[in-house]
């Protein structure tokens, strides 16, 4: 049985909208012949979606044809049976009968989907073909009206940039995610020394820049109006007295970053490791230096697991709108079309490692759906007074279950096998694709 083509092709699919386009994104990718046309079942309610789509779809050469189950400004039919019957059979017996018919609903509703299945059932067509992706397999099946359904694993890359597009969100202008990490191996050095608390201690308080706080000489590199990293000219003019640092960080920043025995110059740093600018050199020292060594990991896995595209530092907006919405990904990486996301933060507060697996948890639902996972990586340590272990705490925090493999959290003492830990998250949660 192949997994990497599915040979149901079809001319038309009829696809049902809902709020998430991804799920319909991939199965006209993997059930549309070349040049082939999606017809977009839609709502009022998920009209926005359905433009996505539309847009998404047009890029990959295929034709979309929009079947409105609603007038403008009128109540949803999204459950009423006559009208999403009437519609659906009015365009599909249409369609010649020598050309191929497909009726895909995992999209829309329940209703949606028994009378959409009755509008095409009954043009009495022998080749029609039904199908629905399982989130929990990441496999598509194929309905067969006397027999039992066959199903695929899905092998389809998707992009990033293509996932984020069909959500309508867009790069923050000069902000792209990073493909690759920045000075990786100091960053494995960094996680090395934060199993030690005081060494650790020393860098968190060396780096803070809580405007509200009066310590942190990396706070020097702050605009306390604005709260925002200072100009690029003013950075690149500062020194950064290492006074107070533990020695063994002080040596990973001299054969690292280019650092003295006593000072750090931003500038000097940026030029010789190849960070973009002194801002992105700030960053990395404030912390995000986590984010470099996790994306450092996933980069390693990508052959084994057979990974797609990997990325840090997302800094996202709504795209041609002035509506709010926008927000920031830490690290996340495609397997399929399945979304992994993992926030990552150098605090050891469990308050904000919690903030910080809910963002990334609720905005991971809202792009890749139910097949996506999301992970926590922190410096927190379990607490001994209290009877149940930090990830058990932060999972059932979201769902009630400390069971669930969707979601993941790594600790402080997870960080340098942290490789291995991504790994078994991944295996367990990367369904038949």
């Amino acid at each position: 049985m192949s997994t990497s083509e599915i040979d149901y092709k079809v001319n038309h699919l009829f696809l049902l909208v809902g709020e998430n386009p991804l799920p319909n994104y991939v199965a006209a990718m993997k059930l549309l012949k070349t040049g082939g046309t999606a017809y977009l079942v839609y709502t009022n309610q998920t009209n926005p979606p359905k433009e996505q789509l539309k847009n998404a779809l047009k890029n990959q050469g295929f034709k979309s044809q929009p079947v409105a189950l609603d007038k403008e400004n009128t109540a949803s039919n999204k459950s009423n049976a006559h009208q999403i019957y009437t519609k659906i059979k009015e365009n599909a017996q249409k369609i010649p009968t020598n050309e191929l018919i497909g009726l895909h609903y995992t999209g829309g509703t329940n209703p949606m989907a028994i009378h959409a299945y009755r509008a095409i059932a009954d043009l009495q067509r022998t080749d029609t073909v039904y199908s629905y992706l399982d989130a929990k397999t990441l496999e598509i099946f194929i309905d067969h009206p006397n027999s039992d359904s066959t199903h695929r694993a899905v092998q389809l890359e998707v992009p990033l940039e293509v996932l984020f597009k069909l959500h309508k969100y867009e790069w923050q202008e000069g902000k792209k995610p990073l493909s690759e990490p920045v000075s990786p191996d100091a960053a494995a050095e960094f996680v090395r020394l934060y199993q030690n608390e005081e060494i650790a201690k020393t860098w968190r308080t060396w780096s803070n820049t809580h405007r509200y706080n009066n310590f942190g000489e990396l706070k020097k590199a702050k605009d306390l109006e604005t709260d925002q990293w200072k100009s690029e000219d003013e950075l690149s003019d500062l020194s950064l007295s290492l006074t107070g640092v533990h020695s063994e960080i002080i040596e990973v920043l001299r054969q690292k970053l280019d650092a003295s025995a006593s000072q750090l110059s931003l500038r000097m740093t940026k030029t010789s490791k190849g960070f973009d600018n002194c801002q992105q050199v700030c960053a990395w020292l404030g912390g995000i230096w986590l984010e470099h060594y996790v994306l450092q990991q996933v980069k390693d896995l990508t052959p084994d697991l057979q990974l797609g595209e990997s990325k840090m530092s997302f800094f996202m907006k709504k795209s041609q709108t002035r509506e709010g919405g926008v927000f920031e990904f830490d690290v996340a990486f495609m397997r399929s079309y399945q979304l992994f996301a993992i926030s990552c933060t150098t605090s050891k507060d469990p308050k904000e490692c919690k903030l910080k697996l809910f963002e990334a948890y609720t905005r991971a639902k809202q792009l890749g759906g139910d097949e996506a996972r999301v992970a926590l990586v922190c410096c927190c340590d379990n607490d001994p007074k209290k009877p149940q272990s930090l990830d058990r705490y932060l999972k059932s925090q979201l769902e009630g279950s400390v069971s669930n493999p969707k979601i993941a959290v790594f600790i402080r003492k997870d960080l340098p096998n942290l490789k291995d830990k991504i790994a078994d998250w991944v295996e367990t949660n990367k369904g038949k694709a």
